[in-house]
């Protein structure tokens, strides 16, 4: 083996250890970056076809260069991606359900249900007392705190469909920027493959792309015959082909019933030009949790609310014109009627004639009888009668049951939540465990591969002493 192979072998040996400490150190640079594999350096023997004599051994050459490796589970990734989506999806919908909550907590205890309790038991006052003007202005006063209070929470459940609109908005701004990002990372990776490099790093931001997507809404993820990701919306479509990714658009459509969609809500539609409204054909993930939030939960009690004030307006309309006023006026109205189911809560208010003296409640079933106590006690008893749900429940029952689905779905979800937390921190960990750098093992790896580089240069030294000794041997 000639001085010149021995030259070759060090030199071999300098560049796979200094590989080996490019790797090392930059695997220890980005221990902490999202996403990261950490990267291996493959590297084999060069046993080339240098004999010793003829029929002698082979003599190696050095070390050989294979490949940056870059170690990474797909299999772990993909569930890492599914229940990162999971746990985004039972997130959005806690915060939704805490703001729902916050608005029937009131924090001096004064909700809709004690204001209920309070207007009917101002009535009891008024039939034990049927001329007491105090007691009057005491059933008005009592009967403007429910109005506010209906008023209130319908404006704060529409102001929260709002703020839920305004992140549908923000989240697919960065959907779509994501989308565009993954084409062209799709097309970068394709070109790099092609010239037969490994862009480990172009790889791990791929992943990290496609995890941030999918926690938007429920997306299948497969690779084309070229490399390239794809990824589709489950019941919409291919939202990123190869280089190439879809955009959505955001506008207002018309309410929808059906799906409880309100009027002038925010939509997702395939086009700036199209009135196809695919929203509610996203599942899953936040956006999923969002718009089901907007139009299922949060809708279910504005109808329900809407349906009480009417109710509640209608009953007590109904029996309070019967009766007569303490200045034997008949059939006059206590609130304002409401012809609609829809947006009572927040049209509900008294009448003209309430508003101007509270001389106008009717106490009484007979004119000029002013002991007459009977339909103040019937408008008291109304608050134990079945007059919501066709005649099956109380208006404490339905306001309880609304108020406890809320409850029942906040607790369900956030069960599901704690359980999907503990899931994706195992994914988490196991990623970790295959993928994450340790410092200490890096480290080592960096002073084997100095001493290594060292051992390297000394091999050059001394073919380098063995080329002066053979040139001092001809001089002499």
């Amino acid at each position: 083996m000639g001085i010149p192979n021995v030259l070759q072998t060090g030199i071999s040996g300098m560049n796979a250890s200094k590989a080996g400490i490019a790797t090392s150190g930059h695997n220890i640079t980005n221990a902490n970056t999202e996403g990261f594999s950490r990267e291996r350096v493959t590297q084999t023997a060069d046993a080339s076809e240098q004999k010793a004599a003829q029929g002698g051994p082979y003599i190696g050459r050095g070390a050989k260069l294979s490949k940056i490796e870059r170690i990474n589970d797909s299999y772990v990734e993909k569930h890492l991606r599914e229940g990162t989506r999971d746990l985004a999806h039972y997130e959005e919908k806690k915060m939704v359900f805490g703001q729902i909550e916050d608005v029937f907590n009131e924090m001096n205890g004064d909700g809709l249900n004690r204001l209920v309790s309070r207007f009917f038991n101002e009535f009891r006052k008024l039939s034990n007392e049927p001329n007491s003007h105090a007691i009057r202005e005491s059933v008005r006063e009592a009967s403007k705190a429910i109005v506010n209070d209906f008023q209130r929470i319908r404006k704060e459940l529409v102001e929260l469909q709002k703020h839920v609109d305004s992140r549908i908005e923000g989240g697919m701004k960065e959907l779509n920027q994501l989308s565009e990002e993954m084409g062209e990372l799709n097309l970068k990776i394709h070109r790099s493959e092609i010239q037969g490099h490994s862009p480990n790093d172009l790889l791990d931001r791929r992943d990290v792309v496609a995890k941030k997507m999918m926690t938007y809404f429920d997306l299948s993820t497969h690779k084309d015959e070229f490399g390239m990701m794809t990824l589709d919306v489950k019941g919409v479509g291919p939202l990123v082909t190869g280089p190439r990714s879809e955009q959505y658009f955001i506008g207002r459509t018309p309410a929808n019933a059906e799906s409880g969609k309100p009027e002038n809500s925010l939509s997702i539609m395939r086009s700036p030009y199209s009135h196809d409204d695919i929203s509610n054909q996203f599942k899953g993930g936040k956006l999923g949790a969002l718009i089901e939030a907007r139009d299922k939960s949060i809708g279910s009690i504005m109808d329900r609310l809407d349906q009480m004030a009417h109710a509640v307006s209608t009953a007590v309309n109904e029996i309070h014109q019967q009766g007569f006023t303490a200045t034997g006026r008949q059939g006059v109205a206590f609130f304002k009627p409401i012809n609609q189911v829809e947006r009572a809560a927040e049209m509900i208010s008294l009448s003209d004639d309430l508003n101007e003296s509270a001389n106008n409640i009717a106490t009484a079933m007979a004119p000029n009888s002013p002991g007459d106590n009977r339909l103040a006690h019937a408008l008291a008893n109304l608050q134990n009668s079945r007059f919501f749900m066709d005649g099956t429940t109380t208006m404490d029952d339905f306001y309880n049951s609304m108020v406890s689905d809320v409850g029942v779905s906040a607790a369900r979800n956030n069960e599901a939540l704690s359980q999907q937390k503990t899931i994706t921190n195992q994914l988490e960990k196991m990623r970790e465990t295959i993928s994450g750098v340790s410092i200490d093992e890096e480290t080592t790896k960096l002073l084997q591969y100095q001493h290594a580089f060292n051992a390297s240069a000394r091999v050059i030294r001394v073919a380098d002493e063995m080329l002066d000794t053979i040139l001092n041997l001809g001089r002499g």
